[in-house]
């Protein structure tokens, strides 16, 4: 094993397509390489390759069409977190990627990178997943779309193919009357990074009271960010109040099977959880009434 990986630089997607159908598991893919590179300084992985896409113009950018948000792979979250686009019309995304560690981490990490890597501790996956996005991905076979809830499956693992690259993600544009909250919870002054994080999505009826859609995600706390489905629908057509809150974060609460780890103890993480969860859905509906008027 080489003390040094080589390094390739592909220039389009399909060239580092092939490149990866190539060299199969000797190579590891790039982008922002802000975690990569601490892996690499820790001995936590030796490639013989590393594949860099940070000359693949075609996966830059962010554009709003047929009622998406496209970013692709290579935007960084600095670049979301200042777009005018996104903070017109999704300015929740703005503010969760402005809400990742430091704007040194910003101006490098990318949204294809964070999602590729799938950190449990990270922010973008749990509003991603709040949002019903879809994760765009290129490889030998071609091109599909993967919801983010099926993409992330496990602690660092995706469901990513052989050779496959996530090239984008797309995500819905909101229907009149959503507000949205990202609500981040640290546990350690030194750190960044999330004793838990909550994003949640709340949809008004006309009148501003019952609740039409509500969308609740819990990340940092397990393996995956955690979504139930069955819960919400409970809460569609219910008064959108405090007892509304307090009954899904005590569901969500009861069901998340929390993790331990240097930010906080399964039990502790569990009543974080009930705490947070209600404020998220009460700052989405406070968003929602703004939206309604």
């Amino acid at each position: 094993m080489p003390s040094h990986p080589a390094f390739l630089v592909p220039v389009s997607r399909d060239q580092a397509i092939a490149q990866l159908e190539r060299h199969g598991d000797d190579a590891v893919v790039v982008a922002g390489s802000t975690a990569v590179t601490i892996m690499l300084q820790q001995g936590l992985i030796d490639p013989e390759l590393i594949v860099s896409l940070g000359r693949i113009d075609e996966l830059r950018g962010i554009q709003a069409s047929n009622g998406d948000l496209t970013i692709g792979a290579l935007t960084t979250h600095r670049e979301v977190e200042l777009s005018p686009l996104v903070r017109a019309r999704l300015p929740i995304l703005a503010t969760t990627f402005g809400q990742v560690a430091n704007v040194r981490v910003r101006n490098a990490a990318t949204v294809g990178g964070v999602l590729a890597e799938a950190d449990y501790a990270s922010d973008p996956p749990a509003l991603l997943r709040a949002l019903d996005a879809q994760v765009e991905v290129a490889g030998p076979q071609g091109e599909r779309s993967v919801p983010v809830r099926e993409f992330i499956v496990g602690f660092y693992e995706t469901a990513l193919e052989p050779a496959e690259i996530v090239t984008g993600v797309r995500v819905p544009l909101p229907d009149a009357g959503t507000g949205y909250s990202y609500e981040k919870f640290v546990t350690r002054s030194s750190e960044d990074r999330p004793c838990v994080g909550v994003a949640a999505v709340v949809r008004l009826d006309p009148d501003g009271r019952a609740c039409a859609d509500l969308r609740v995600a819990v990340g940092a706390a397990s393996e995956v960010p955690q979504r139930f489905e069955d819960v919400e629908a409970q809460a569609r057509g219910t008064v959108a109040d405090e007892a509304l809150a307090e009954a899904v974060a005590d569901a969500y609460a009861e069901r998340i099977d929390p993790l331990t780890d240097m930010r906080g103890s399964a039990w502790y993480r569990r009543e974080m959880i009930r705490v947070w969860v209600r404020r998220a859905i009460l700052n989405a509906r406070a968003d929602a009434a703004e939206a309604v008027g």
